[in-house]
């Protein structure tokens, strides 16, 4: 029997900094008494300033049983957490509430997880160390005894639409960052993503964790 564990371990709202920069051009002083017909000039004083934008993301709504798979048998179909737990889901809210041209969420694997095995779902307990679950990526959910890992869109509601296709499309925890939904104006948006597997003969017993990170970037 496998079990797996996979969590999100660091849901990140990256914020970009901007500094305030403010120039002041001082007036030429010249020691004379100003008067009415000279050629004097106006001091040019030019001032320069950015705003940061606002980004947010709020994972209150993506508990730690919406992203626990648990138990996996061989002859299983794909299992989700949704599966698991009864139907919760791993709800984020995203946003921002000054950038004009909206936001992206984007999925990937932590950088902080270890880097072998390259899959993202990776043994943790010294029974199957080394071993890992396939990342699987495909427009249907895997075949039963296969050894394949991944999320799901499950809805996405406010102001965010779906980038990746949504459920029973599976999309794979990549290195690199993978948008999932996006926001086109100001305000919230919000996905709600489940997390699947499916283990294969040939599939250490033992316990397993993938990390993933989620990023909210400005357009």
């Amino acid at each position: 029997m496998l079990t797996t564990r996979p969590h999100t371990s660091r849901l990140l709202a990256w914020l970009p900094l901007a500094a305030l920069l403010v120039v002041i051009a001082a007036s030429l002083v010249t020691g004379r008494a100003p008067s009415i017909g000279s050629a004097n000039a106006a001091s040019s004083i030019p001032v320069e300033g950015e705003i940061t934008s606002d980004l947010y993301l709020d994972a209150t709504g993506c508990s730690a049983a919406s992203v626990a798979i648990g138990e996996l048998v061989v002859a299983d179909p794909w299992k989700t957490a949704q599966d698991t737990s009864g139907g919760a889901t791993c709800s984020l809210d995203f946003g921002t509430s000054n950038h004009m041209a909206g936001t992206t969420l984007t999925m990937l694997e932590d950088p902080a997880a270890p880097v072998a095995p390259a899959a993202a779902m990776k043994c943790i307990t010294p029974d199957c160390l080394g071993s890992s679950i396939s990342d699987f990526d495909g427009p249907a959910e895997p075949a039963a005894g296969s050894s394949a890992f991944g999320a799901q869109l499950l809805s996405v509601g406010g102001v965010a639409t779906g980038t990746w296709s949504a459920a029973p499309a599976v999309h794979d925890v990549q290195n690199a960052g993978d948008t999932t939904c996006e926001t086109s104006a100001t305000g919230t948006g919000t996905c709600a993503f489940t997390f699947g597997a499916t283990a294969s003969a040939a599939s250490a017993p033992g316990s397993y964790q993938a990390q993933a990170r989620l990023v909210v970037l400005a357009k």
